[in-house]
């Protein structure tokens, strides 16, 4: 009897089956693990748009908003007698001064959109890099 050497068919058949069971059990866990991601990169920015309402509000007792425009707000501070502007300086959220100086808010946000609801109340809209979209109000107080 002659020896032969290499796989039979049912035995290519079994490695085939094994190794597709395997790429799906990695495709399936790598999507699981991407949408984990992706849930964990909104909370973030979720907590991170509160900490930026809550700071920008702390901030703002000394504030007066001199000017509204769709991408910006003119601000005053009368305590320091400054005046700001906040907005977006690339693709960061700044409270800026005409010198180049700021004060950072946000990173990676593409879009900045302010609308006056009422006296010291203004919405505003953002839209971050990774298209998540927020819409909050802040109260800015003189």
């Amino acid at each position: 009897m002659v020896k032969r050497r290499g796989f039979t068919l049912v035995e290519c058949m079994v490695a085939l089956v094994v190794f597709s069971g395997i790429l799906l059990a990695f495709a399936i866990s790598s999507q699981g693990l991407q949408r984990v991601k992706q849930q964990q990169e909104n909370d973030t920015q979720v907590i991170l748009v509160n900490q930026f309402i809550k700071r920008l509000e702390n901030d703002a007792h000394h504030y007066r908003v001199t000017g509204v425009s769709e991408d910006a707000l003119a601000i005053f501070n009368t305590r320091t007698n400054k005046h700001y502007l906040l907005g977006l300086k690339g693709y960061c959220l700044c409270l800026y001064r005409s010198d180049g100086k700021f004060i950072s808010y946000l990173l990676r946000v593409k879009y900045l959109n302010f609308k006056e609801i009422a006296p010291h109340l203004y919405q505003i809209t953002l839209k971050f890099t990774n298209e998540a979209v927020f819409k909050e109000e802040i109260y800015i107080n003189e």
